[in-house]
């Protein structure tokens, strides 16, 4: 019993790397907080447009409806983004939302470049949410 007790421990030894406890943890952490402050911006965002149902962007799926709807698109292309190949010409559409979204708050429509800029993503959906 005594050997098959050691066998144990070094088992849950081997299925861990030095140094990688907290690791899962910050980046959860740091997962939800980027999350909180997207949808706070795009819920702000969807106030200031005067979307009646702007909570929807706390929910998954449902915030990307409410961005097509808010950009002036169809919202049934979301269903487009599960299609392959479709999903191509949905993600089209859902690039010509934000742009329609970025227009009617009267920004620069470029703008729409600096979203593929990590972290400058995030001050330019705090920008449109309060500026």
């Amino acid at each position: 019993m005594h050997i098959a007790h050691w066998n144990l421990i070094n088992y849950y030894l081997a299925q861990t790397r030095p140094g990688s406890s907290g690791e899962g943890l910050l980046n959860s952490i740091i997962a939800i907080a980027c999350y909180l402050f997207g949808s706070y911006c795009f819920y702000k965002i969807y106030q200031k447009l005067g979307e009646p149902n702007a909570w929807f962007a706390w929910i998954p799926i449902l915030n990307v409806w409410i961005m097509y709807k808010a950009g002036g698109q169809s919202p049934w292309w979301i269903i487009g983004l599960f299609i392959p190949l479709i999903n191509f010409v949905a993600l089209v559409f859902l690039i010509i939302a934000l742009i329609n979204i970025i227009k009617k708050l009267g920004k620069n429509p470029w703008l729409i470049v600096l979203m593929i800029i990590p972290l400058i993503n995030f001050v330019l959906l705090y920008y449109l949410a309060f500026g």
